[in-house]
């Protein structure tokens, strides 16, 4: 069989138009059984395809829209067409949008008119959608930066997503949410005078081959970052120079000195930890990274939905109150 996918448009003024966005073939003599339905490539073309036409449409119809003045109803000029690149969850398009210019109506009163302005900067002031913005901030919370990245890529006909993105989104986000401003009333007056340094570590235990017979390793890879500049370090238990002397190499190297507080975001493993504090002399904070973070709230969020689907239980806060003894 063959299905021919065609979307059709209805715009406010009664016109219509047809997109034909493509068309599978099934031959049921040669299908196989992973070739029912709809396979996820096909899936991701066809949401493709989808969002260029009904994003095309919207941008048609916005633009006409916007020539008409809101204060005299006349029909303003269009100045020129200027491309722009728009970032969404079904692909990233290069449209052409149209300047409009200021309407004359306005020019006898005492507002200063300004240049041609786009319809479009409205609606997208980042040039991407606020969905795409909210899944790479929840995906950058939930999983590491790469992984977040390639989860897109995998499910999402989207553009191709750099773990630099996903965790540049996510510090957007915390930075709108005020997060910023509580963290640098923690740090020490004097370490405002040096650039800050945020160490990222992680840890791993290698086990030996057992035809070799030689000790596990205990690794510990991560990152040192500065406002400018970063360093990534990988040090082993086992060698000859202590990791924390090695480490306090890596730190010097980007202009760290005795009197400067660190920055330490790991799994919440203490010899991580103590691996940094032994390199700086006990001075750091320790926060939490988000994966770990989501992973215990995760248990609770799983546990209250349990509890939801319990027949007959309405109340989900009374068990959750505190007795008047003092007793949880």
């Amino acid at each position: 069989m063959e299905v021919r996918i065609i979307v059709e448009t209805t715009f406010e003024n009664g016109t219509t138009k047809r997109h034909r966005l493509g068309r599978l073939s099934r031959s049921f003599r040669s299908t196989q059984p992973e070739g029912f339905g709809l396979l996820l490539e096909d899936a991701k073309t066809i949401l493709a395809q989808l969002q260029t036409a009904i994003l095309i449409d919207q941008i048609e119809e916005i633009s006409e829209a916007s020539r008409v003045c809101p204060d005299c109803d006349g029909i303003r000029a269009i100045h020129d067409y200027r491309s722009r690149v728009l970032d969404t969850l079904f692909g990233r398009l290069q449209v052409k949008v149209p300047r409009i210019r200021r309407c004359a109506c306005k020019a006898k009163s005492d507002v200063v008119l300004g240049g041609p302005h786009t319809p479009l900067a409205h609606f997208f002031p980042d040039r991407s959608t606020p969905e795409l913005r909210r899944l790479q901030a929840e995906l950058g919370a939930r999983h590491s930066f790469r992984e977040a990245a390639r989860i897109l890529e995998t499910f999402l006909p989207c553009a191709k997503q750099l773990n630099t993105s996903v965790r540049n989104r996510l510090g957007k986000v915390a930075r709108d949410n005020g997060y910023s401003t509580q963290t640098e009333a923690v740090v020490s007056a004097g370490a405002e005078l040096a650039p800050e340094l945020t160490v990222f570590v992680d840890g791993a235990h290698i086990r030996c081959r057992p035809e070799y017979q030689k000790r596990h390793l205990d690794v510990a890879v991560g990152k040192i970052e500065s406002l400018d500049n970063c360093r990534r370090f990988g040090l082993v238990k086992q060698a000859v120079l202590s990791p924390a002397c090695q480490l306090r190499q890596d730190l010097r190297a980007l202009g760290w000195d005795q009197n400067q507080a660190v920055t330490v975001i790991s799994d919440g493993e203490p010899a991580l930890l103590n691996l940094v504090r032994g390199a700086t002399g006990g001075k750091g904070r320790h926060i939490l990274d988000w994966w770990h973070i989501s992973m215990r709230i995760q248990h609770v969020e799983n546990a209250v939905k349990g509890l939801l689907q319990i027949g007959g239980l309405s109340r989900i806060p009374v068990l959750f109150e505190r007795p008047a003894g003092g007793m949880t």
